[in-house]
């Protein structure tokens, strides 16, 4: 038992010393050896319930992976945490027993094939459904090495996850090999042949992309605000105005006549503001007011704006004012501001449970309602929209994604916003919530793996940091320090050009479901044959 223990946190150890921030990236190729060298363990061991153990010891090795990369989730609210541990430490322990499972059934050969595609369909279930959690999806690990995975314009970042499964597959096999014949020139051999080209044929692949690319498109004058007013304490007690005011004030120091775009962070109007009374406050007044002494100039921020409903609305998200039989919603959006007088908002719409959105509402809402609020969540749920929404700036000439928040983590949703036209990516946040902690490091690497996939520059406002931008190839120009009110004033391209990923999608996504469905399919049909046959001999 000590060994299979030592073997489950040998992998969670191995995943987070790897993990960003900490840029030792090549640990992510051995780190699921020491799992699977604990199921190999227990199914030649000969003991029963062998699933259940396997799933078990699979749980504490991931569990512990969550805990010790996404432990600052605690600074928001303990039950971030615990559902990660809980909840994704559980799928992924279910990806290695159903590999056992399909192994059992098929043989080695088929279930060590079939385990790469499981895991991406276990990354699938996490764009898709309402505990939606892609922080640690593989392809991520390699978010501080862009040198490395330029080819991520072809298979996003699923390719990455594929990577690491198959050199971890490669050098376990080898290992497993020499275990049995002790043959140090068959192991070199395998080396030179396959493992070795596995890692280094992508990575130089990468590198000729990385050094020979050049950057595509028009150029925008941006200036990225990073306020840096505290969300636990300035936000709850300065109102719409003085936000908007200290905002505008750091823009000032860097604003010309050049400047195509002064980009603010999320909920930087935190008050809740009526859609169809935007025009009449104060702040976007001011918004006018600059935008005024610079005609070409595209102000665009977050805001918490409130759609009026006079009667029962369709929206599932809406709820009732108090003791009335009128109806709102409340959304985390984006708004643009520019000479026109119409005001194009977008409203995001990848929300986090439990924090913004109530998982599984139909069904839990009437039972845990009350519970959600208390544990700092909303039980009513924001609003959101079903479509991608593209702002255009006032001279026609960018196109811009609107990204709030973590919707930056999530790829394919974010060639949604490209197919629409988008030519430029910004992401609005604010990473405060989680202190100054590895979180809002891995979050501003995350982003960069859009830029590769979609090949479209970034500026990046985060309301406490890191503020920055990022261009075509992933780099990180002018990172600002965490905490500091600044403002940056950097040119960016703006490319019109579709990439492979961009246009396709996680082809390798729809490839492993299928793979996965019929390999599950195809174990359990073999196991019903074979027990049909057992019965008919007796």
């Amino acid at each position: 038992m000590f060994q299979r223990i030592l073997y489950a946190i040998l992998t969670s150890l191995l995943l987070w010393v790897a993990w960003p921030p900490n840029n030792i990236a090549p640990l992510l190729f051995i780190a699921f050896i020491p799992i699977l060298l604990l199921e190999r363990n227990l199914s030649l061991s000969g003991e029963g319930g062998t699933g259940k153990k396997i799933f078990l010891y699979s749980w504490l090795a991931f569990g512990l992976w969550n805990i010790f990369t996404t432990w600052w989730l605690i600074n928001a609210h303990w039950s971030g945490l615990l559902m990660t541990t809980l909840v994704n430490g559980a799928l992924m322990a279910w990806v290695i027993t159903i590999f056992h499972f399909i192994k059992r059934k098929l043989g080695n050969q088929r279930g060590y094939i079939a385990l790469p595609f499981l895991w991406i369909c276990l990354e699938i279930l996490h764009k898709n459904w309402d505990l939606s959690f892609p922080w640690l999806n593989l392809g991520n690990g390699f978010a501080e090495n862009v040198e490395w995975i330029q080819w991520y314009e072809y298979t996003g970042a699923f390719g990455g996850t594929f990577w690491i499964w198959l050199v971890n597959l490669l050098l376990f096999s080898a290992l497993i090999a020499f275990q049995k014949s002790k043959n140090w020139s068959s192991l070199a051999l395998r080396l030179v042949i396959t493992i070795i080209p596995a890692v280094l044929v992508p990575i130089q692949l990468s590198h000729l992309r990385y050094s020979n690319y050049e950057e595509q498109g028009e150029e925008a004058n941006i200036v990225v605000v990073q306020p840096s007013i505290d969300t636990y304490t300035e936000k709850n007690i300065m109102s719409n105005e003085e936000q908007a005011v200290k905002f505008l004030r750091l823009g000032n120091f860097e604003m010309d006549s050049t400047v195509d775009f002064l980009v603010g962070p999320e909920d930087l109007l935190t008050e809740g503001t009526y859609i169809d009374k935007l025009e009449e406050t104060s702040p976007i007044k001011l918004y006018k007011a600059v935008v005024g002494q610079y005609p070409n100039l595209n102000i665009v921020s977050g805001a918490t704006l409130l759609q009026h409903y006079s009667t029962t609305p369709t929206s599932p998200t809406a709820r009732e004012y108090n003791n009335t039989e009128a109806w709102y919603d409340v959304y985390n959006s984006a708004i643009m501001i520019n000479r026109f007088d119409s005001i194009p908002y977008y409203h995001k719409s990848k929300l986090v449970a439990g924090v913004e959105m109530m998982p599984f509402s139909s069904v839990l809402k009437p039972v845990l309602g009350n519970l959600i609020s208390s544990m700092g969540g909303t039980s009513n749920g924001l609003g959101y929209q079903k479509n991608r929404e593209v702002f255009t700036s006032a001279d026609s000439q960018f196109k811009v994604a609107p990204l709030i928040c973590w919707e930056s983590d999530f790829g394919e949703y974010v060639t949604e916003y490209v197919r629409k036209g988008a030519n430029l990516l910004f992401i609005i946040t604010n990473d405060d919530w989680w202190g100054e902690s590895p979180g809002y490091i891995q979050h501003l690497h995350y982003a960069r793996l859009r830029a590769i996939e979609n090949r479209r520059s970034i500026a990046r406002s985060a309301n406490t940091g890191v503020s920055c931008f990022i261009n075509q190839r992933g780099d990180i120009i002018q990172p600002q320090p965490y905490k500091k009110p600044v403002a940056i004033k950097g040119v960016i391209k703006a490319n019109t050009e579709l990439t492979y990923y961009s246009k396709a999608g996680d082809v390798l996504g729809r490839v492993s479901l299928f793979i996965s469905g019929f390999m599950l399919l195809f174990a359990f049909v073999k196991g019903y044959l074979k027990k049909v046959n057992s019965l008919a001999q007796r």
